[in-house]
């Protein structure tokens, strides 16, 4: 009987990694989405502030179908939940705004792996001083490697020029850092909360608080900002709204059915193993398929810094 329930946890623990492993290939999917908007239909601030409004309109009403195709009925409500979800909508909106002028001041790949360490890290000393997660000398080496694969995305030793113009550059970074670690933080407090309600009603208040944030923004400061007429790829942005509209409902999509299996693995993967694994794998699954989109090149540096973190994820299923 005992032998019985131990293969039975061992199933269990990898259908657990499986949803993760998922959720990571979404994360993977909405880079690679973000970018060809950028690409492709951002042609100012009032494009990028245009991006959060209709993701958070196409989740909510993604998510309320889904409460009523599992539940059956409209979202359940509590208090705590209610706090937590306009504390994630205030702090994702925070993250996005700082990652616009990231994006603006430096190179994209420096921005990430800010991001992908504040998410890593910040919930990784989150689990182990707050929830009493255990931790293995394989995980110990799994952190080390991951961190340092991390930056080999970011450094480009055939590009001479300063990834920065501004000293405040590296401050907003440090930000983006530490806003992507709350938002991770407040993701798995939320999961493991006998208060909570489930993952998918979560999200629905979660885009509520979000849409109505994102709005308001849009709103208030989009009609101030002028097109860019000086950027070098204007004649590749395409001012088909109906496109620009499709291609965002497809990253909402991506991004609500990640998040929603991130709360889920929440629960039941400890934070010590859960955030390295999305780290490495978000890295890992990005690149490949930048390369199979975008036709990018990966040099020897990022080569190593893909299969440092592919070994450093390893670790954590130790």
């Amino acid at each position: 009987m005992s032998h019985l329930c131990e293969l039975l946890k061992k199933e269990l623990a990898i259908v657990d990694y499986l949803i993760l492993f998922f959720a990571v290939l979404c994360i993977a999917i909405q880079f690679n989405l973000n970018k060809f908007y950028q690409k492709k239909f951002a042609d100012g601030l009032k494009d990028i502030l245009f991006f959060p409004l209709v993701s958070g309109i196409v989740n909510f009403a993604l998510f309320i179908l889904i409460s009523l195709g599992i539940y059956g009925k409209l979202p359940d409500f509590s208090v705590f939940s209610f706090i937590m979800a306009i504390s994630l909508a205030i702090v994702s909106t925070l993250s996005a705004l700082v990652g616009i002028l990231v994006m603006k001041y430096g190179k994209m790949s420096v921005y990430s792996v800010f991001m992908m360490l504040g998410g890593m890290i910040l919930p990784y000393f989150y689990g182990l001083i707050f929830l009493d997660e255990t931790i293995s000398i394989a995980r110990i080496a799994g952190v080390v490697i991951l961190i340092c694969a991390l930056p080999c995305s970011a450094v480009d030793p055939k590009n001479k020029e300063k990834a920065v113009s501004v000293k405040s550059y590296y401050i907003l970074c440090v930000f983006i850092f530490i806003l992507n670690g709350i938002v991770s933080i407040l993701s798995k407090a939320h999961s493991v909360n006998i208060s909570a309600i489930p993952a998918a009603n979560f999200i629905v208040f979660t885009n509520i608080w979000g849409t109505v944030i994102n709005g308001g923004l849009y709103f208030i400061f989009a009609p101030r900002f002028t097109q860019q007429k000086d950027r070098e790829v204007s004649n590749e942005v395409n001012p088909n709204k109906f496109h620009a509209v499709l291609v965002i409902t497809i990253y909402a999509v991506f991004s609500g059915v990640g998040f929603l299996l991130l709360l889920i693995s929440a629960k039941t993967v400890p934070a010590v193993a859960m955030y390295p694994f999305i780290t490495g794998g978000s890295i890992v699954l990005s690149t490949v398929l930048a390369r199979i989109f975008y036709k990018e090149k990966i040099g020897r540096l990022a080569t190593t810094g893909i299969i440092m973190s592919m070994a450093g994820t390893l670790l954590f299923l130790i």
